[in-house]
């Protein structure tokens, strides 16, 4: 049976198009996330059929190991919306209308001048004696039942109308459930940590040791290409304990990784390096080649770029390297465009013709063609310019062209975001 002080979730939808593959189960991501963040932990996700066996096995299983169960799905008005039903009957109850959810759907009908049909009414179906959420987005109301005790959270599976059901009323009651376990409650203290310029096995093995012995904390690393997330996890029935434990071992894995560790939580490199040049009061332009514009864009996804960035130069041929950013014509037959050389004058350039405090240039050979055995597939010089001078890096990176050119972009972006920390690119 669940352990109600630690409240392990589980989280299952209910769809045949889901098992077919015909959609994205995006309510189980959101659900869980939304988890996470009330300190609940999802140990399970389940999906499947619309076929009443199906659904009556999942809630059967999920009941004897979680200690809240979130179902998505299945309370349609068509013959295969099973939800309702099954679960009404592992309660050992009827199914009856909810006269507030009628009454809603049908003011709803008739506005939209809408017929109501027969079948219309089992979406206002629910298990008797069931504690009842309404839905402002839709017509079939969540529901909560108790399955072998463990309490089960129905909820409809469009995307919006769950949304609204769980932010009006589940998650109220998810904290309910939460803190039903008094002193044996778990409490989190945890944290995201972004880490660019280290593979995910250089990450574990800088960090190898760092929870020592410490009980109830893990940690948990997730690639999120090109980039890697680190996630520490701290578990106490005591808040305040737990955050000390946290604050210890934190210290430690900074210093472990350094300035790969470039932010936290849902910080971008962009982001943070545009919160060091608005606070410093500088600004940065681009000038790219085999990125053809990725870095910019990834500056300007940031809102209120435009009080720092002021631009870029998509210089993707020679010729615009020279018009453009004023690449001496003797630097590309002499080093050719993917040199320290040419990154250098087209930083200088972009610095020069922008006005700006600071800028960065990429060129490299992205492929699949084009590469030499001097310059093979995967070659990029990156350089920056600012007022403490030039630096040009080189970095040879296998993969396909998205991988190089997204590799580079973020590449790209690291090393202003070190010429801003240190003034060391």
């Amino acid at each position: 049976m669940y352990d109600a002080g630690a409240l392990l979730a589980e989280i299952l939808t209910i769809g045949d198009e889901l098992c077919r593959g015909e959609i994205i189960d995006t309510n189980s991501s959101w659900l869980a996330e939304r988890l996470w963040d009330l300190d609940i932990t999802v140990a399970w996700m389940t999906s499947c059929r619309d076929v009443e066996k199906d659904i009556r096995e999942a809630l059967d299983l999920a009941a004897g190991r979680a200690g809240a169960i979130l179902v998505s799905g299945g309370l349609g008005p068509t013959s295969d919306d099973l939800t309702v039903d099954v679960v009404a009957a592992l309660a050992g109850v009827e199914a009856e209308v909810d006269p507030p959810s009628l009454e809603r759907m049908t003011a709803r009908f008739s506005q939209a001048a809408f017929r109501l049909t027969p079948n219309n009414m089992r979406q206002v179906r629910v298990p008797r004696g069931a504690r009842v959420f309404g839905n402002s987005a839709g017509s079939a109301p969540g529901f909560e039942v108790a399955i072998a005790g463990a309490p089960v959270i129905c909820m409809p599976g469009v995307p919006r109308e769950l949304h609204a059901i769980f932010d009006t009323a589940v998650q109220a009651r998810l904290i309910e459930l939460r803190e039903a376990g008094g002193e044996n409650v778990e409490r989190l203290a945890k944290q995201i940590y972004r880490v660019f310029g280290m593979g995910e096995s250089h990450i574990a093995t800088a960090l190898d040791g760092v929870l020592g012995t410490a009980a109830g904390a893990s940690l948990h690393y997730q690639v999120k290409f090109p980039e890697t997330l680190v996630k520490l996890v701290v578990r106490d029935p005591d808040a305040d304990a737990a955050r000390q434990r946290f604050d210890a071992i934190e210290a430690d894995l900074r210093a472990r990784l350094g300035d790969k560790l470039y932010g936290t939580g849902d910080d971008s490199l962009a982001s943070v390096i545009g919160a060091r040049l608005r606070d410093a009061g500088r600004t940065l332009a681009t000038a790219e080649s085999c990125t053809g514009g990725l870095i910019g864009g990834l500056l300007t996804d940031v809102p209120g770029s435009s009080a720092y960035y002021a631009g870029g130069a998509i210089t993707y041929s020679n010729a615009e390297k020279v018009r453009q950013l004023g690449v001496q014509p003797a630097t590309l037959d002499e080093h050719g465009a993917v040199s320290r050389e040419c990154v250098i004058e087209m930083a200088r350039g972009a610095r020069e013709r922008f006005g700006t405090d600071y800028a960065v240039a990429v060129s490299g050979v992205a492929g699949p063609g084009g590469g030499t055995e001097d310059k093979p597939v995967g070659l990029v010089w990156l350089a920056t310019a600012g007022p403490d001078g030039e630096r040009a890096r080189e970095f040879r990176w296998p993969g396909a062209r998205d991988q190089i050119r997204r590799l580079a972009a973020h590449a790209s972006l690291g090393m202003v975001l070190r010429m801003l920390t240190r003034g060391d690119a």
